[in-house]
């Protein structure tokens, strides 16, 4: 069945890279949904963007009071997930992810009245049963690298699993800061190698904004996305 498209979105993890690209997406969109940006700190959030947004609501993505405060003043139909620890690939650092979805879980499942709420996850490829393949090894050897980033990811979706009937997880390869050129976009399966690498933020941030906005049925969805050769 499809879903109705968002009222009101709100976007934790709205100061980093993929958030801000989100919020131009969103915001850009004919179905206009109010979008609404959870942060810690709103200093982070660049002058220009800070007009774009119906609200900035302070608060802790591990904090589930935080998080129900938020919906609450949000009034939110869908939460983004872009929830990250930036460009800190340490263990301490990266387990943000799965105390957010432990925390969004505890508000969620607790009472019906947050039951309509539907989430877009940012998740990322070699996360759950997906392998970063790429030749020579080389693969494995950015998996290693990224090992605590992507650990966080599987945990943050298997945290989520209570929610997944109202949840599209999406697991981009490789982020790039490069502008959309238009070119069309690879979906494939979680045990494909993608014919690509990379895909630019502002491209999985158009499809975020089709999820949102597009009317689409969004339940116990998985997407492995890339850009295409």
């Amino acid at each position: 069945m499809a879903a109705p498209t968002s009222n009101s979105v709100l976007i934790i993890g709205a100061t980093g890279a993929i958030g801000v690209q989100i919020l131009h997406q969103l915001t850009s969109n004919t179905t206009n949904p109010a979008v609404h940006a959870f942060v810690r700190d709103p200093k982070k959030i660049d002058a220009k963007d800070k007009p774009l947004y119906n609200s900035i609501i302070c608060g802790n993505a591990r904090d589930s009071a935080d998080i129900e405060r938020a919906l609450v003043k949000s009034e939110a139909d869908t939460i983004v997930i872009a929830v990250g620890s930036g460009d800190n690939l340490s263990k301490n650092a990266n387990d943000i992810r799965h105390a957010n979805a432990k925390a969004i879980v505890s508000v969620l499942g607790k009472n019906l009245q947050y039951h309509h709420i539907r989430l877009v996850v940012i998740s990322s490829n070699g996360a759950g049963p997906t392998k970063i393949k790429v030749g020579m090894g080389i693969g494995k050897a950015i998996a290693f690298h990224l090992r605590h980033v992507l650990r966080d990811h599987t945990n943050q979706e298997q945290a989520l699993q209570p929610l997944m009937d109202r949840a599209v997880i999406l697991r981009p390869t490789a982020l790039t800061d490069k502008p959309s050129n238009g070119t069309k976009l690879c979906f494939f399966s979680d045990h494909e190698k993608p014919p690509t690498i990379n895909i630019s933020r502002a491209d999985v941030a158009t499809v975020v904004a089709d999820e949102v906005c597009g009317g689409s049925s969004t339940g116990g969805k998985t997407i492995n996305l890339t850009n295409a050769k």
